[in-house]
């Protein structure tokens, strides 16, 4: 075996954040790990990446692992044989690329998410006690967070628009309503309805009054509304950190990034559509796999959107999926 491994990784941030989770097993197999990345930031807080590369390194990136005689991983994960029959699940997808063997996990994964970000990025601390703070002075005693749409990537380039400031001068500022956002175009549908969502909210708040509900979502996404509702523009990593904090109680999501990112941190509720978690997912969250005809649908996205109806969860039950899981051992 060689021993360095370089690693492209071609895929939106919930894709990175599952192999930063299997990055551990591949420095246990190989003495040097690189990744380049878009999502860098991530493998800047992962204790077992020794180099990292931005997109427009690519260059340095090939010879860099020409010199060292590295194993080198360039194809997509999503691309190969086995993900696409649903032999595999993403972990083990990896570990197959790198050589080490798989783990054969027949109800997700078993990895888990180990980042340092406030030993890179300190000013994710003040966005997390900033948010905390906000929670509090809402009257909530703790908090969830909670995705139900997702599909876009937060580095997208968004136009800028012209607004005035508390003194009256014009600023520049990030338009997302300029940025249109369609997830029925994405080839999975995993998106949670958000006439269902507004429901579970209003559901949810008359069952826990004294928590907040963080929105994990980008601007220009539908969003519920409600006065349990904080909905806050902060770098992902933040939300990790908060993902740890004593009074978050988990987090409630459908198959996209935020169930990587606090994979194994908190506890989480996912809610599966066209994707299961025997291939996306991990064997240790409260998985809710919604009725859906999956016979036709591969994981390949050339074949485009699958047009398979799903019979979505109702909010009554999902409020008692929560309960049962995330509040389990809460005080009667």
């Amino acid at each position: 075996m060689k021993k360095n491994i370089y690693i492209n990784s071609q895929g939106g941030l919930g894709f990175n954040l599952a192999l930063s989770h299997v990055l551990k097993e591949f420095k246990q197999a190989y003495d040097k790990v690189c990744v380049l990345s878009p999502y860098f930031d991530v493998f800047e807080v992962c204790p077992y990446v020794d180099a990292v590369y931005k997109p427009n390194e690519i260059r340095d990136f090939i010879f860099d692992a020409k010199n060292d005689d590295a194993k080198l991983i360039c194809e997509r994960m999503y691309d190969s044989e086995d993900f696409i029959y649903k032999k595999v699940s993403y972990a083990d997808a990896w570990r197959k690329a790198a050589g080490l063997e798989l783990k054969g996990n027949k109800n997700g994964s078993d990895t888990k998410a180990e980042l340092t970000p406030l030993k890179k990025y300190n000013a994710l601390a003040r966005d997390k006690e900033g948010l905390l703070k906000v929670i509090e002075n809402h009257g909530f005693k703790d908090f969830v967070i909670a995705q139900f749409t997702g599909g876009q990537s937060p580095l997208v380039q968004v136009p800028m628009g012209i607004r005035k400031n508390a003194q009256g001068q014009d600023e520049q500022f990030p338009d997302w309503s300029r940025v249109p956002y369609n997830y029925e175009a994405e080839p999975l549908k995993r998106h949670y309805p958000v006439e269902k969502a507004q429901e579970f909210i209003n559901l949810f708040h008359k069952a826990h009054p004294e928590t907040a509900v963080l929105l994990y979502q980008l601007p220009n996404e539908p969003r519920p509304d409600g006065d349990n509702i904080i909905v806050a523009t902060i770098p992902y990593l933040a939300y990790y950190e908060l993902a740890k904090e004593e009074n978050c109680r988990g987090t409630i999501s459908i198959d996209s990034s935020l169930q990587h990112l606090v994979a194994g941190v908190t506890k989480s509720v996912v809610i599966w559509g066209h994707s299961l978690p025997q291939s996306f997912g991990y064997e240790y969250n409260k998985n809710i796999i919604q009725n859906c005809r999956r016979d036709d649908i591969l994981y390949f996205s050339a074949l485009g959107p699958s047009g398979a109806r799903i019979d979505y969860i109702e909010p009554e039950k999902l409020l008692n999926e929560v309960d049962g899981y995330i509040y389990e051992n809460k005080e009667k």
